[in-house]
């Protein structure tokens, strides 16, 4: 059967979801001539930077949270494009394609990118996130959804949910790096060690574990960490540097386009989640040679190899991300030997090619199961 696939992913951020949109995108035209339609509920980041690149991308906004409408626009939109898969990311495409499907004659593929962040003691928040994690596991499971995964550790956590449907771990991939393409961003003065950490600035991505790790740092050059992100955390993380009389060291640069421009020219990038699943960020500085200190959690204990391609450290483990620190301003011979030993495992194993064909071959298998009622094999 021919496959003729479409995206949809609600698009409102912009981060690792978004930017496997863009490339799977990419893959599509590169090896098939033309890119898969791609639909969002927000013309935001995401939506701008397709039609950048030519992509078609269709808008679909709800008129309100749960609009029930939106699965009708969806469905006219996915007939419309003649497409007979459909993939989505997120709860909110999830569950609006599934209410979709039948009506656009599409099987459902569904990728998961990582687990529900915690809720930061809100119990309204928490119930929330729990509502529309139950709502998602009931539209996939009613969907037949094929179900794939960035890596193993999501999908044993998703082991119970999923039970009974057609699932696939298929990890993230990027096209190679040339480091020496990407100018250096003039705030990365000379003489000193540059430290990046890239991300949305919530609870789960441990910020607070990498300002404490500067705390009593000894180093033989001035350090500097360099936060590129927003989030409702921004103005407290400010203020925690402050507490800890560290701000001096850290400078907050906000959303940034220029992300890899940062990587080449940091000295590396700090990673201290409290979990993961295969966050783009750590394979665009594996492709571009950057040594990656990352917490022992996740897709970052899954794919970095500790003391080979990159140094991992227990979460919430400030003393040990401090040494690692303290190590590599002593012997940046030793950073750098990390990073080219991780974009050699980057070339090897982390590829766009391999990811979108991976893609591409579920595409296939999913569109060969019949669209009504049932559960995967």
């Amino acid at each position: 059967m021919t496959v003729r696939p479409a995206l949809c992913s609600v698009g409102e951020l912009f981060g690792g979801v978004e930017r496997q949109l863009l490339d799977l995108c990419e893959y599509g035209r590169r090896r098939y001539g033309a890119a898969p339609p791609l639909i969002v509920f927000h013309d935001a980041e995401l939506a701008r930077q397709a039609r950048a690149r030519g992509f078609a991308v269709t808008v679909l906004s709800a008129r309100y949270r749960y609009d029930p409408g939106l699965a009708a626009r969806l469905a006219e939109t996915l007939r419309a494009a003649g497409v007979n898969v459909v993939h989505a990311h997120g709860y909110k495409a999830t569950i609006a394609c599934a209410l979709a499907r039948r009506r656009a004659g599409v099987v459902l593929v569904k990728t998961e990118h990582g687990r529900l962040e915690p809720a930061g003691g809100d119990p309204v928040v928490w119930l929330k996130s729990r509502l529309n994690a139950g709502l998602d596991d009931a539209a996939t499971r009613r969907a037949a959804a094929t179900v794939c995964y960035v890596t193993d550790d999501m999908r044993h956590h998703c082991e119970r949910a999923h039970h009974g449907l057609r699932r696939v771990t298929i990890p993230n991939g990027v096209d190679p790096r040339d480091c020496d393409t990407r100018p250096r961003p003039p705030e990365l003065e000379p003489d000193m060690l540059h430290l990046g950490l890239v991300g949305r600035l919530t609870h789960v991505k441990g910020i607070p574990t990498a300002l404490r790790a500067l705390v009593g740092l000894r180093a033989p050059r001035p350090v500097v960490l360099h936060v590129l992100g927003e989030g409702p955390l921004a103005e407290a993380l400010a203020q925690e540097a402050t507490a800890l009389g560290v701000a001096g060291q850290v400078r907050w640069h906000g959303f940034r386009r220029d992300v890899e421009a940062w990587l080449a020219n940091c000295d590396a990038l700090l990673m201290p989640s409290l979990h993961e699943g295969l966050p783009y960020v750590l394979l665009e500085a594996m492709a571009l040679g950057t040594p990656v200190f990352g917490s022992r959690v996740g897709g970052l204990a899954e794919t970095l190899r500790d003391g080979e391609t990159g140094a991992l450290f227990p979460p919430d483990g400030e003393a040990a991300l401090r040494a690692l620190i303290e190590r590599l301003a002593a012997d940046p011979a030793w950073g750098r030997a990390l990073g080219e030993a991780a974009r050699a495992v980057q070339r090897a194993r982390f590829t766009l090619d391999g990811m979108g064909a991976a893609y591409w071959r579920v595409y296939a298998d999913a569109a060969g199961k019949p669209t009504g009622e049932g559960h995967g094999g």
